[in-house]
């Protein structure tokens, strides 16, 4: 599994470093991680907070200056997808760790 995360790592900072990003995008990124940890805490589907907290904030722009920027809602939308997958590592690696804990053939005092 670490593998897999260090080569999606090079991927994504290879192709990051191939084009111009604008620091605006880096802080929608981190603005959609921070939304998506948040709504983890808060027993809220991850990504779709992340999207709507982007949508929110791009209609506040676009009523403000006239401009909605889909690549901004996009970096949003990309932090939340992240920070859901890492939650989701980090959780199933914490029950495989609580199931090594339990003795095989022991159901517990519910169901003996």
């Amino acid at each position: 599994m670490k593998e897999i995360l260090v080569l999606f790592a090079a991927v994504t900072v290879g192709c990051a470093s191939s084009q111009e990003i604008g620091k605006d995008k880096y802080y929608h990124f981190a603005a959609g991680a921070t939304a998506a940890g948040v709504a983890n805490e808060m027993e809220l589907p991850e990504a779709s907070s992340a999207f709507v907290a982007g949508f929110a904030k791009e209609t506040y722009d676009y009523i403000r200056n006239g401009q909605f920027d889909a690549k901004d809602l996009i970096a949003t939308t990309l932090g939340g997808i992240v920070v859901k997958y890492i939650i989701k590592l980090i959780k199933k690696k914490k029950h495989v760790e609580i199931n090594k804990e339990i003795p095989k053939g022991y159901l517990g005092t519910i169901m003996e």
